[in-house]
């Protein structure tokens, strides 16, 4: 078993490198069309930058520093949810204050809206495309309607969030001028001023750049549903181990993690386990295939005349290559394993069902919950189960 957990690690890591390779090579072969539109610049700008983690964190795996790289691994995954909205988050939506009102009132009031802007919609009166309680703050509106418009091409639509993104610093939202060393004493007016910047920075992280918001806009663009948002949530929370303070997080990646052997040294005496390597190169590896696959959308989907040539069929043969190499491993949008399938037919399906699906891997995949049990979960994956009812689970790895 470990010599072949030895062998899936280097395999991983080798389409993980390869995926790298071909997108630092993809740019030469992308056409500028008649006009060079600078958001798609800095959008793959944006996605550089990610690279660049990708390859951090294939040195820290090659290096046996698996919890750091578990840790960079929660910071690709947020940037790759941010990165579909800022590519199709066509969606938006502006708040209204309501406090004013009571919540019997504001109740009363949100339907009557809602009746409103549905007549005015029919009419083709309105650019609001529904009106609803908005998420996370009482007796606010959420008014829903399409991204920015580009003046030129009125079908063009450039994402809020790429907006939200370029315009956020984090200073802003936390730090006051008055704490730290100034030139000069600024003016009551430049005071009150900086005040509302700062006010307005932390709506905007509030609602379209933290994590909880970022889940809302990927539901409210229907780029994710209710069973994918519990798996982002589930991988999210696990990586999110390794990035914040967490008893026993990285202890229980080793072997013999149970063994204390005092003393001070650089991590801990045992090595990692071969499955906590293999898992940090998974999450690698489809997390390249993420962030490439939305970078390649970006391009292959640009007017004609902003890209002539998209040059993705390289990228897209090696990013469509990861859920078919690695299929049991579930991450977000690929299909239930086949150990998932078969522990939910050892647990849950009858008999009939089990005739009706003719065996375990013909179960229906919205029938498969996903375990939230991230390292575990890969354990038994790599093992070898059998059932009386279901038959034999055969581990991939062998």
């Amino acid at each position: 078993m470990p010599n072949g957990i030895d062998a899936e690690i280097d395999r991983a890591n080798s389409l993980t490198r390869a995926m790298l390779v071909a997108y630092g090579a993809w740019g030469a072969k992308i056409a500028v069309g008649e006009i060079q539109f600078g958001a798609y610049d800095e959008m793959l700008d944006f996605v550089n930058m990610r690279m660049e983690t990708v390859d951090s964190c294939l040195l820290l795996i090659e290096n046996q520093k698996v919890t750091d790289s578990l840790g960079l691994g929660r910071s690709l995954l947020e940037h790759y949810l941010l990165f579909m909205l800022m590519r199709r988050g066509r969606k938006l939506f502006t708040l209204r204050d309501m406090t004013k009102l009571t919540e019997a009132e504001f109740k009363v009031f949100l339907r009557e809206e809602r009746e409103k802007y549905a007549t005015l919609r029919a009419a083709g009166e309105t650019a609001v495309i529904d009106v609803k309680k908005a998420p996370r703050i009482a007796r606010h509106l959420a008014y829903v309607t399409e991204g920015y418009k580009s003046e030129d091409d009125p079908d063009f639509i450039i994402p809020a969030h790429y907006f939200h993104f370029q315009q956020f610093h984090p200073e802003t939202m936390r730090l006051k001028d008055e704490d730290y060393f100034q030139y000069y004493e600024p003016e009551p007016e430049l005071i009150m001023a900086l005040k509302g910047h700062r006010a307005e920075s932390a709506l905007s992280y509030k609602f379209y750049l933290s994590y909880d918001a970022l889940l809302e806009f990927l539901k409210l663009n229907e780029l994710i549903d209710a069973p994918v948002a519990a798996r982002i949530e589930a991988h999210y929370t696990f990586l999110g181990k390794f990035l914040h303070p967490t008893h026993d997080a990285a202890r229980d990646l080793h072997d013999n993690s149970n063994v204390h052997y005092g003393g001070t040294r650089i991590g801990m005496r045992q090595n990692y386990s071969k499955v906590a390597v293999l898992l940090a190169s998974l999450y690698l590896c489809y997390l390249t295939a993420g962030l490439i696959d939305e970078a390649a959308g970006l391009i292959e989907g640009a007017p004609e005349k902003y890209i002539s040539r998209a040059g993705t069929d390289e990228l897209r043969d090696l990013s469509q290559r990861v859920p078919v190499a690695f299929p049991y491993f579930w991450f977000l949008f690929n299909e239930p394993p086949l150990y998932d399938r078969f522990n939910y037919c050892v647990h849950h399906a009858t008999d009939d069902e089990l005739q009706e699906w003719s065996g375990y891997p013909g179960v229906p995949r919205d029938r498969v919950t996903f375990d939230q049990h991230i390292y575990s979960h890969l354990q038994h994956v790599l093992g070898g189960w059998s059932n009386v009812r279901c038959g034999e689970y055969r581990p991939p790895v062998m």
